[in-house]
Parts: structure tokens; sequence; C-alpha cells
């Protein structure tokens, strides 16, 4: 599950995937943003404001429906299996379909693997990252454009009761609900990046700032984080 943005401000850069696609910077060589971020964190809310900021794309469905395009899939079908593992009877589905070619053609949408479904984001993520300068949220972005020559990585964190509460008000949930959609969602989070990253990705040296958003407050965060990435990526300050 990924975060929604109910009741948050749209994306304040007015930037979409296909607008990153054809943007040309002329005096700016492209560079990237990495927003990696717990659920309930404000990672979302933050990579819009700062996208609005730098008046470049913010990058989060957008790589899911690029995706979904190159697969002639609907996003629904790919949603759900974002940053999480498919399960064993899922991918036995799979290997049967495989092995009954009488319904290959009708159970297509179950033929995409993890691996396949993740390497085509990373392709995506790379393609845009070469042409245009954008924020990326989630999707291994901190490791999947690490030898970018111009990136800043960005880790947003916060405390449970302050992620709890965040969801409860989100998806309307219970207490008892929201505590086991954070602890869901965290183990499925790491049991794929530890897939195919092979790395903790709370590891503070992986990133350029970590930022917890039950200390210094959502609005907060967004100064902080357009601060590190100006002064690492040598932005003009406007």
């Amino acid at each position: 599950m990924r975060e929604h943005r109910k009741g948050q401000p749209d994306d304040q850069s007015g930037r979409t995937y296909q607008n990153a696609e054809r943007e040309v910077h002329v005096n700016i060589k492209p560079y990237a943003i990495t927003i990696s971020h717990q659920l309930g964190s404000g990672g979302a809310y933050l990579g819009e404001k700062l996208a609005g900021r730098l008046g470049i794309p913010f990058l989060d469905r957008d790589i899911l429906k690029e995706v979904a395009r190159q697969l002639d899939m609907a996003e629904a079908e790919l949603e759900d299996r974002e940053e999480r593992l498919s399960s064993f009877w899922q991918n036995f589905a799979r290997l049967a379909i495989l092995t009954d070619p009488s319904v290959h053609l009708a159970a297509r949408r179950y033929l995409v693997s993890d691996s396949d479904l993740f390497e085509l984001e990373c392709d995506t993520i790379h393609r845009i990252a070469e042409k245009s300068s954008a924020i990326f949220l989630g999707r291994c972005g901190w490791y999947v454009l690490s030898d970018h020559p111009r990136r800043a990585s960005i880790l947003v964190t916060a405390d449970p009761p302050a992620r709890i509460q965040r969801l409860r008000e989100l998806y309307k949930l219970s207490e008892a609900e929201a505590v086991s959609l954070m602890k869901t969602n965290d183990q499925e989070r790491e049991d794929y990046i530890r897939t195919f990253a092979k790395q903790n990705w709370l590891d503070a040296r992986y990133y350029d700032l970590c930022l917890n958003t039950s200390s210094v407050g959502w609005d907060t965060a967004v100064d902080l984080a357009e601060k590190c990435v100006r002064a690492k990526l040598n932005l003009p300050v406007l």
C-alpha cells in the first residue's frame, strides 16, 4: 500500500511524467531527488511541496502508470504489487499458467514476476532521470539512482504514534487497524527492498538527509530538505 495524499495540496509543480520526458534544462544539468519514506510519515507531502519550490516534476504513481502502459495492463492490476513480494500462491499461479498454454492468454496479467516489475520500474526511473530533473518517491530510488552524478537522497520517518494517527485519518481506521497496517507495510517494504537492493533501506549512510517529521514537523521538514538539495546540487537560492 502506498500513502495517498488525501486532504493535501495537489502537486504544486504542475508537472507530470510526460512533462518530465519532454523537459529540457538549459542552464542546469538534470538532477534527481529520491525520497524514501515510512507509510504515514509525510514523504509524499514533502515531495510535492519540494517539487513546487524547485519547479520540477514529483513522480509517484506516474511510474506505475508508465509501467502499466508498457505492459498493456490496467494500473489497478499492478498497484497492490508495488514494493511488496508476491505470496507463495501468487507465484504458484504464475507457474501453473506458464506450464498450461490453454490458460496462458486468458491469465496474462499474472505472468509479470516481481523481478520483471522491479526491472521495468528501474528502467523507467533511469530513463526519466537521464532526460529531466525530477523527484522520485519510493521504489528503491536511492538504490536505483545511486550512480546518478547529480542525486540527492532523503529519508523521511516518523514516530509510530504519529504514523498511526495519520493512517487513521487517511483511511478512517480504528487504532488497531492502523497499527496492523503500519506493521504489515513496514515488513513488506523491508522484505521487498532486501530482496532486490540487498541492503537495509533505513541505514542513514545511504542518504544525504534524514528527517523525522514527528520531531521537526512537516513544513519545517520541507524547508530543511530544500536547503539540503540546493546546497548539495549547487542550485540557485531563489
